[in-house]
């Protein structure tokens, strides 16, 4: 028998109860925990690390602290690509460590057979459940769970009934598992949240905590709805880009729009100010715009909707908006997506490949950055000599392929300041120790509320006086002289 019958005897014979499942783990593995993972499934692999003596993870963007917590000779924890907040403070501590790598080189290694390779014994992935041919998705929150199934020995599939509906190259069949786990991932349960909101949040919050439950996607609603009626909703606001969109976001979003031609193929990334630009209006006088993206935004799905995301003029995946998750974008968005065959995913080994991106009509790169120095050098990852914040995430796959594009432009958006005002996010140098996430030689736009910089075929003394021109009027007068006596 084929796939095609067999395999509702395959599920059942793979589905087992969750102690036996994550007795699958075994002393010594490299456990793959994937991004956007339920903190019901980090804190099942969080009590197994505990079972055992030696148990090593990798993760990206892990959202649950905890699982950081073991001491380091129970094994070591390791963060690929992006950081983010919930391990921030583990990584500063020295209990978790950074894997440097890209979405186009992280699986390179193992590909290639090469002897250095390491590859996660075990793949820890929420999935739908089958559809009616046997195939699970892993819905909008894609990202490396694919690929890592493809590549390592053991994969386990917790149902998540929250699951989202998505197109593109998202399905995988049920015999690829070593097992399915139900009934562990907590289903969303919207009417009885509300209720809650209404008998038990302070009345000045009601409302906004009751337009929360439109704006914040259903995965991430789940793992804090038992929460939610009792916190602040400018907390929640500010940490989900749902809020009001600042002066400088503005700004900013103004310098832009003068950049963004119809026809662009383009790339927003993750954190701010890049995250804001879509509910900002950068784009709102364009047309025909395209769309192939490492993730979501707030107000992409709605740039669709409103018939500004064309994907007509597109070079690669003509006539849908493409992307290797949807993480990121709103409530509304979601709508918009939800089993709509005009947006895609795909593996970011594949998708966010610069040869790839390169082929895309005027190709247009939009990331954020922490600090930009006067030769043009590119801080995304940390602050203040080597305290990284975050990680490379997707900007050197985009970033690279805009710049290769012939008629592609690779912009970072930064405020000029930080810190209150008191930091210039122009610097002259770097401090010793910096991340520089794109070097010099690749940096091509930037942007701050005070204009554009354009560094594109211009010398280093060329450079500081585009970038000083952009800097807060405050830190000018210093920036020049410094300027003048590094390089003349």
């Amino acid at each position: 028998m084929g796939k095609q019958t067999d395999w509702r005897e395959a599920y059942r014979s793979r589905l087992m109860a969750v102690d036996d499942a994550m007795r699958l783990i075994n002393e010594g593995d490299l456990v793959k925990l994937n991004v956007g993972t339920p903190p019901a499934l980090a804190a099942l692999l969080d009590a197994r690390a505990r079972e055992l003596n030696v148990l090593n993870i990798r993760s990206l963007a892990p959202g649950y602290a905890p699982i950081a917590d073991t001491p380091r000779e129970a094994g070591e924890h390791e963060i690929e690509i992006f950081i983010g907040d919930p391990l921030r403070p583990s990584h500063d501590a020295k209990r978790t460590t950074y894997l440097p790598t890209t979405f186009m080189l992280g699986l390179k290694a193992f590909d290639a057979g090469r002897e250095e390779a390491r590859i996660p014994d075990v793949n820890l992935v929420p999935c739908s459940a089958p559809n009616e041919a046997g195939y699970v998705h892993f819905g909008p929150t894609h990202w490396l769970r694919k690929s890592y199934l493809e590549r390592c020995k053991t994969t386990i599939g917790f149902v998540d009934p929250n699951m989202l509906p998505v197109h593109g190259d998202v399905w995988s069949h049920v015999s690829e598992f070593a097992a399915f786990v139900e009934d562990v991932l907590p289903a969303l349960d919207l009417p009885r949240l509300r209720e809650r909101i209404a008998a038990e949040s302070p009345a000045e919050h009601q409302q906004r905590l009751l337009r929360l439950t439109e704006l914040i996607p259903p995965e991430r609603l789940t793992a804090i709805q038992d929460q939610l009626p009792l916190m602040d909703p400018a907390v929640l606001e500010g940490a989900m880009n749902l809020g009001p969109i600042d002066d400088e976001a503005m700004a900013i979003a103004g310098h832009l729009k003068e950049l963004i031609r119809d026809g662009d193929t383009i790339q927003v990334g993750v954190g701010t100010p890049s995250t804001l630009m879509f509910n900002a209006g950068a784009f709102d006088d364009a047309h025909d715009l395209g769309l192939h993206t490492e993730l979501g935004s707030p107000g992409l799905a709605k740039l669709w909707d409103r018939g500004i995301l064309t994907n007509t003029k597109k070079s690669i995946h003509r006539g849908v908006g493409v992307a290797v998750a949807w993480s990121g974008c709103d409530g509304e968005d979601m709508a918009i997506i939800r089993d709509n065959p005009a947006f895609e995913l795909y593996d970011p080994n594949y998708l966010l490949h610069p040869t790839l991106m390169a082929q895309n009509n005027q190709m247009t790169s939009i990331n954020s950055a922490v600090a930009v120095d006067l030769l043009g050098q590119i801080a995304s990852e940390d602050r203040y000599g080597g305290q990284m914040i975050n990680g490379t995430g997707g900007q050197p796959d985009t970033h690279l392929g805009a710049s290769l594009c012939r008629n592609g432009r690779a912009i970072t958006v930064l405020r000029s300041t930080a810190v209150g005002g008191s930091i210039s996010k122009i610097t002259a140098k770097h401090d010793a120790g910096t991340l520089v996430t794109i070097p010099r030689y690749l940096a091509d736009t930037v942007i701050t509320e005070y204009g554009v910089a354009r560094l594109l075929d211009k010398n280093h003394r060329q450079r500081a006086e585009e970038l000083i021109s952009i800097a807060h009027p405050n830190f000018r007068p210093e920036l020049r002289k410094q300027a003048q006596e590094l390089w003349g």
